[in-house]
């Protein structure tokens, strides 16, 4: 993947504040904010399909129940994800990963993702869609579980890749190192400028999740990282700082 010299603008979910996360409205408006990437999240359907949802249960942003994984993509392709956000928001619907990449046109994807009962599926599924939608040079794979990391980089060597981390910064830098990743994705709190500057020895550039504060977004740059993680890519990209 080519990065630009100044940090990322990365919208979480797309413009998660100003539109239903994850659902091509989302994502739109995230590249009409001027976001350098939008990160969204990987899942598998009971047929194996590959969706792009954050959460284990479909309640809290369709009009679903139950959990994802145990239905057809022909029923969750029906769900409506966008009501829970107002009326005007309604008939957005859950996406697959190919529809997602499509919607977000030339911008770059940090696909992160979920842990799943099949993984191996979800790993070949992944990369015959980013072989046929040729978007695998602006695609980072990224993911809290190292297994699916590991398994990613075993299936293409060059495929750019992130380990997240919320806690245990030391063990979880060694680990990425080890795993060839490009990148290393820590919660806010583990930032400080010693600590961006270990990744960076180490090869590993750092994109810190998540705030929608300037304040908190200027904290970080100044630490320098390498990225920031929003609800509300428009706001941050006014704030553009480069290095």
């Amino acid at each position: 993947m080519n990065w630009p010299a100044r940090p990322l603008v990365i919208a979480h979910r797309g413009a998660s504040a100003d539109a239903p996360e994850s659902t091509r409205a989302a994502i739109r408006l995230a590249v009409a904010q001027r976001a350098d990437m939008i990160e969204l999240d990987v899942q598998l359907t009971r047929d194996g399909r590959l969706v792009i949802f954050h959460d284990d249960t479909l309640e809290r942003t369709t009009n679903g129940h139950g959990r994802l994984m145990d239905h057809r993509f022909r029923e969750i392709a029906r769900l409506d994800a966008g009501a829970w956000r107002g009326r005007r928001c309604a008939g957005e619907r859950v996406l697959l990963v190919s529809q997602a990449l499509r919607a977000a046109g030339s911008c770059r994807v940090n696909l992160e993702l979920k842990a799943v009962p099949r993984p191996a599926m979800l790993l070949t599924r992944l990369n015959r869609v980013l072989d046929w939608s040729r978007a695998r040079r602006r695609v980072l794979i990224s993911s809290f579980d190292p297994a699916l990391v590991r398994g990613m980089r075993r299936r293409e060597p060059r495929m750019a890749t992130a380990l997240l981390c919320r806690e245990h910064w030391t063990a979880s830098l060694r680990q990425a190192r080890r795993l060839g990743c490009a990148a290393i994705h820590p919660h806010i709190s583990l930032i400080t400028s010693a600590r961006v500057r270990q990744a960076h020895a180490a090869g590993l550039r750092v994109h810190a999740w998540t705030t929608d504060s300037r304040q908190e977004a200027a904290r970080l740059l100044a630490q320098g990282v390498d990225g920031v993680v929003t609800n509300r890519p428009a706001r941050l990209a006014s704030r553009r700082v480069a290095r």
